[in-house]
């Protein structure tokens, strides 16, 4: 198994955790640097590796929920996982800032 694609490892995420986890290992630290470079400018309790985690979560859910019917490859893959961190950066950062206006 440890030779499949990415393009296998989308196809069986819905049912099979294996393919979960090598998504997970491949996109991790690209996904990392990608919330950290987006909270740099805010200190938060939560940090970048809060953030991939709900991301990723949220990609785990709706992708088992079959919501995603145009993910056909890795790049269709990586938009999605792109887009899922921005916008949990974007909802920590402003529940941080909303705080701190009181």
């Amino acid at each position: 198994m440890a030779d499949e694609s990415v393009t296998t490892w989308i196809k069986r995420v819905q049912s099979d955790p294996w393919a979960a986890q090598q998504i997970w290992q491949r996109y991790v630290g690209q996904l990392v640097a990608l919330a950290r470079a987006r909270l740099r400018r805010v200190h938060t309790v939560a940090d970048e590796d809060d953030v991939v985690v709900i991301a990723f979560e949220k990609f785990l859910r709706a992708a088992k929920a079959g919501r995603f019917p145009k993910l056909d490859d890795r790049e269709d893959l990586w938009q999605i996982l792109v887009l899922l961190t921005d916008r949990v950066a974007v909802d920590l950062i402003r529940r941080h800032l909303a705080v701190k206006r009181g």
